[in-house]
């Protein structure tokens, strides 16, 4: 197998990113220097090995130059011979523009990243990691905000790829000097406002000049720090393994874990979910959740979820799976019965394996009356439905979304759990198919 050059050349972007005829590679194009390095890059390297190759210039309309620049990155595409076009983005606001503009961009680039055989690449450089770790640390970010920008990672069905994360911002200077390369300068890198634009303009140079050595070092680290967080992530995924089953954390399973580990897997089973919660956070749901009396039904809300435990089990929830449903409705011997919280009851003449005998041909269907007493085909005794419910450990919100069928009155049916009709005297089997 050949060595891996460490020159900025077409033939280091081949052998980085193992491009082939069937590959299809996405260049997210914005006309400044660095993207326009590495288109020049990608259309040489095109020559030795062919590969599918797209430009893409997403415009955020924050400069009343974003026009002209899509202009000038379509004629340079052009005159290369590339497949290019344009998206626009609208941003709402000016607050957190950076982070909106950021997120518009990756939505609108996400829609070329079709297949495992599309490659997604941005041209960010190695002094865009001195600014992410700087920014990192700023913000009080763990192992993995440090680690700084990955080289690649997954995106939409494919991969996100960063093949000039090795170069400085020099390097890529001195390469499109030599090869007469021509970009476009963004008037927003000047405004400091921006806090990438202040680190780069104020905080970096007086580092450099004084440590000239100190973004290779800082890359350096931040690998270290990369290589760190992927073994944690490795052995957080075993341990996840046993205290996760879908939605639901089993605490008992967690406690055997060391504290630094519990925390890790609540993490990575809250980002599972988009979910990205500070340290305070994480430290109230362990106090006043999970270390709550066995007795206590706690709730804490993160984003637009709830999270709630019972029975030793700690349960993330949206708002719709904890509503109550509205009542009022009836059954009048349809088949089917759509209920208002997505779910379904279906009725047969024919004994169903998951079905519960119903000796009457209507029924009321309401919801929470726990009050109501109930006594199941074959029990000796008659309890309020709350106790049915703490007996067949049934957590308090779900509860209140069983359905239940009143006959003249009566409690006859809890669906999915027990009915007071026994199979011999059945008319019709009712079966429940909840929302996924």
């Amino acid at each position: 197998m050949p060595e891996l050059t460490s020159e900025l050349s077409p033939r280091y972007l081949l052998q980085t990113l193992a491009l082939q005829a069937d590959s299809h590679v996405v260049l997210a194009l914005s006309g400044g220097l660095d993207s326009m390095v590495l288109l020049d890059l990608l259309a040489k390297a095109r020559l030795l090995q062919p590969f599918v190759l797209k430009a893409v210039y997403v415009n955020h309309g924050i400069s009343v130059y974003a026009a002209q620049w899509g202009d000038f990155c379509a004629r340079q595409c052009s005159e290369r011979g590339i497949v290019f076009t344009q998206r626009s983005v609208v941003l709402s606001g000016r607050d957190n523009l950076e982070l909106k503009a950021r997120t518009a961009r990756y939505q609108a680039l996400a829609e070329f990243i079709r297949s495992d055989k599309h490659l997604l690449l941005t041209a960010h450089h190695g002094d865009d990691q001195l600014e992410s770790l700087l920014l990192a640390l700023k913000r009080g970010s763990g192992a993995a905000g440090l680690s700084g920008i990955a080289a690649q990672r997954s995106f939409a069905p494919g991969m996100l790829c960063r093949p000039l994360l090795p170069f400085s911002r020099a390097e890529l200077a001195a390469y499109a000097t030599q090869q007469q390369l021509d970009w476009v300068n963004d008037d927003s890198n000047d405004d400091i406002r921006f806090e990438r634009n202040f680190i780069r303009q104020h905080i970096a140079p007086l580092l450099l000049e004084r440590w000239p050595q100190f973004s290779a070092t800082t890359r350096r680290s931040m690998q270290h720090l990369a290589d760190l967080q992927q073994l944690a992530d490795y052995y957080t995924e075993q341990a996840q393994e046993s205290c996760v089953r879908h939605n639901t954390l089993l605490l008992a399973e967690l406690a055997k874990l060391l504290p630094l580990q519990q925390d890790l897997v609540i993490r990575r089973w809250l980002s599972s979910y988009g979910l990205n919660p500070s340290t305070q956070w994480l430290t109230t749901l362990k106090q006043q959740v999970i270390a709550a009396r066995n007795d206590a039904t706690p709730v804490l809300v993160c984003a637009d979820y709830q999270l709630r435990r019972f029975a030793d089990k700690l349960y993330l929830l949206t708002d719709a799976q904890v509503a109550a449903p509205v009542q009022g409705l009836s059954w009048q011997g349809e088949p089917k019965l759509q209920l208002p919280c997505g779910s379904s009851l279906y009725f047969s003449a024919q004994p169903q394996a998951d079905g519960l005998p119903l000796a009457a041909a209507a029924a009321q269907i309401v919801f929470g009356q726990l009050s109501l007493r109930f006594k199941p085909a074959g029990s000796a005794v008659s309890k309020p439905l709350k106790q049915w419910f703490k007996l067949w450990q049934v957590p308090p919100w779900q509860r209140l979304q069983v359905p239940l069928l009143l006959v003249e009155g009566e409690l006859v049916v809890v669906a999915g759990f027990a009915s007071s009709t026994l199979p011999a005297q059945a008319k019709y089997w009712l079966s429940w198919q909840q929302q996924s």
